[in-house]
C-alpha cells in the first residue's frame, strides 16, 4: 500500500513538471513577440523588358554629314534581328541629298545635276548589345542597351554606286515590351574622286528613331 501511494505521488510530480515547463515556453514565446509587427510590404517596379519576338522594325531620321557636299537631313528604315541579348544583326537604308561645294559656290560652276546630288545608301551588319537600366522616379524601371555596330554596304552618289563600310554606336531605351527610342551615331566611308584626287569620304550621320519589336 505504501508503494503504491509512493507511485501516484512520483507520477503526479512529473506531471507538474511537466505541465510547468510548457507554461514556460509558452510564456517566453508570447514574451518574444513583438509588441508593433512591422507593415512590409513588396515594391511594385513597373520593368520595360524586351518581347519575346526577336525581329526590331523602325524608321528614324537625322542629319549626314556629306564631305565636300554639306550636311543634309537623312531619313531611313532598319530592320534587326536579335539572336540573343547580346547579339544581333542589322540593314538599313537610308535617304539624303548632297548640297554645293565650296568650290562650286566659288567658281560658279555646278559639279552635279540635281538628281546626282541623291543621296543613297544600303548597309548589313552586325552588333553587340551592352544592357543596362535607366531608373526614373515613381518606381519605373527601363531596360536599356548601349550597342556598337559595324558592317559593309553601298553607297549611291553622284551617279555612282559605292562600296562603303559604317561603324557607330547607339543607345536604346525600351519603353515597353516592344516599342522603343534609339538614338546613334555613325560613319559611312567610301573612296571619291569628284573633287581632285580619290580619296576615302567620311559621312558622319546623327540620327534618332523608333522601332517596334515583332
Amino acid at each position: 500500500m505504501e508503494n503504491w501511494t509512493q507511485r501516484i505521488l512520483l507520477k503526479g510530480a512529473l506531471l507538474g513538471m511537466l505541465v510547468a515547463n510548457v507554461l514556460s515556453i509558452a510564456v517566453a514565446a508570447e514574451t518574444d513577440k513583438p509588441l508593433i509587427e512591422p507593415d512590409v510590404r513588396p515594391q511594385v517596379v513597373d520593368e520595360s523588358l524586351i518581347d519575346t519576338e526577336n525581329f526590331e522594325l523602325g524608321t528614324f531620321a537625322g542629319v549626314i554629314n556629306i564631305e565636300d557636299f554639306e550636311s543634309s537631313l537623312v531619313y531611313g528604315a532598319r530592320l534587326a534581328y536579335h539572336l540573343s541579348e547580346y547579339l544581333f544583326f542589322e540593314g538599313n537604308i537610308a535617304m539624303a541629298e548632297g548640297g554645293d561645294t565650296s568650290f562650286e559656290t566659288l567658281g560658279n560652276v555646278t559639279l552635279l545635276t540635281d538628281s546626282e546630288r541623291d543621296y543613297r545608301y544600303y548597309n548589313f551588319g552586325v552588333g553587340f548589345n551592352l544592357p543596362g537600366q535607366l531608373f526614373f522616379p515613381g518606381a519605373y524601371t527601363f531596360n536599356t542597351n548601349f550597342y556598337l555596330v559595324g558592317g559593309i554596304g553601298a553607297t549611291e552618289f553622284a551617279d555612282d554606286n559605292r562600296l562603303t563600310i559604317n561603324f557607330g554606336g547607339g543607345y536604346q531605351v525600351l519603353v515597353n515590351d516592344w516599342l522603343s527610342v534609339h538614338f546613334s551615331v555613325r560613319e559611312h566611308v567610301y573612296k571619291i574622286d569628284l573633287i581632285g584626287e580619290e580619296k576615302n569620304s567620311f559621312n558622319t550621320e546623327i540620327s534618332s528613331g523608333l522601332s517596334v519589336f515583332f
